[in-house]
């Protein structure tokens, strides 16, 4: 039996420890580590009763200290621990599955990138959608040579429950990083599996035009005299049957107030990426989205043809340039989150457990989406193109009080 370590027992953690579990080749948590044990405990015998065996620990120290053998750890804590934490967990000598971003900051990826993680093949980042179903036949295509010489990308985001990152804690800059690293490293990183070459330069901006405002900070939406009329309101959530995200899928239930002056994410932002061999995509991601105007996907051109695909709606289709032909891609649905790539990304995570394959997600492309969403967010705070780079000046300076860019060589 496989035995995992499970690090940040939230939502995110859990359902994968549940998953796991679903697997052909099933594998089982054994450990939590949380800094909240007795009410993950309470939390999670209410989902499943047959989780007696499992031993807890408060917080990474007791843990280490304890001796407790596991196969492989599982890191799926707040944004902000990612990087200590796998590089804590890195002396243990056993195969990693880290959630992203795998850092927020400059610091942390100078750190990880001078860690001996980035020579293993056993961390696997969570990125999920480069293993999806859809994307592993897009990705096919594409290297296929069908659709001849792209010479674009244009990728889209449109999150159908974008509240959640204005009504909770990934508000928090300093917890989550900020929407390019929460969202955009995703979407960066199959885009750089897609046109497979280097990502040299960014030019990002942003609008917050809808959420933030003057509302006190601490303000809980059931508190505001507004509470009756605004539309993201738990009696307003109740009544429609949907929250955007704003209260974590909870329709009713209380949240932070979105228009307070404490809010600094963006709720809309795009970025233009040039690429090594004249290839450039453009991305752009928006929070305000609802029920099925929500999009993920993208549109590949190329001389030969033009490939569209869609995760959440929409036909993918491949369009000839020089005939009428017109092809819908029949992938199948896939069962699990993520379209399916949780599963497939907890498949690899077990084979590499085993010692049967390295990762397909590694740390190091992890390093490369963290770098292009920390460019991103330099270039949108100065309005400039900026470097996607890996030297010492460029992970130790920077133009502004935002993280600087990092490895690509």
């Amino acid at each position: 039996m496989i035995k995992l370590a499970l690090i940040g027992a939230g939502k995110r953690g859990w359902d994968l420890a549940m998953l796991a579990r679903q697997l052909p080749e099933p594998a089982f948590v054994t450990v939590i580590v949380d800094p909240e044990p007795e009410a993950v405990r309470q939390r999670i015998n209410t989902q499943d009763s047959n989780n007696n065996s499992i031993m807890f620990f408060k917080d990474i120290d007791s843990f280490m200290q304890s001796g407790i053998n596991c196969d492989g750890v599982i890191i799926a804590s707040r944004c902000s621990t990612h990087t200590d934490l796998a590089l804590r967990v890195a002396t243990l000598n056993k195969p990693i599955f880290l959630e992203k971003p795998v850092a927020i900051n400059t610091v942390q990826l100078q750190s990880l990138w001078q860690s001996s993680l980035m020579h293993r093949q056993n961390v696997v980042v969570s990125f999920p959608l480069r293993l999806t179903p859809l994307f592993q036949a897009v990705q096919q295509i594409v290297a296929s040579g069908r659709l001849g010489k792209i010479n674009q990308i244009q990728a889209y985001n449109n999150v159908a429950y974008g509240g959640v990152y204005f009504g909770q804690w990934y508000r928090q800059v300093s917890e989550a990083g900020g929407l390019w690293l929460q969202k955009a490293t995703h979407d960066f990183d199959y885009i750089n599996a897609l046109i497979g070459a280097r990502p040299l330069e960014i030019a990002a901006t942003g609008t917050r035009a809808v959420y933030g405002g003057q509302r006190p900070c601490n303000l809980k939406c059931s508190q505001c005299p507004d509470t009756a009329t605004c539309l993201e309101s738990p009696i307003a959530h109740r009544q429609r049957q949907d929250d955007g995200g704003m209260a974590y899928g909870k329709p009713g239930d209380d949240h932070a107030c979105a228009f307070s002056e404490c809010i600094v994410n963006d709720d809309a932002s795009s970025a233009l990426i040039l690429y090594e061999g004249g290839v450039h995509a453009t991305y752009t991601q928006n929070f305000i989205s609802r029920r099925s105007a929500g999009r993920r996907g993208a549109i590949v051109t190329g001389y030969q043809a033009t490939l569209i695909f869609n995760w959440t709606g929409g036909a993918s289709q491949i369009i000839s340039h020089f005939d009428r032909d017109v092809e819908t891609l029949d992938v199948p649905p896939a069962i699990g989150g993520h379209d399916g790539g949780d599963a497939a990304l907890l498949r690899n995570f077990i084979n590499v457990i085993h010692g049967r394959e390295a990762s397909r997600c590694s740390l190091a492309e992890g390093v490369v989406s963290a770098a292009m969403c920390l460019a991103a967010t330099r270039s949108a705070a100065t309005h400039t193109f900026q470097s996607i780079t890996l030297d010492e000046k460029s992970l130790s300076t920077h133009q502004t009080g935002e993280p600087a860019g990092a490895p690509l060589h």
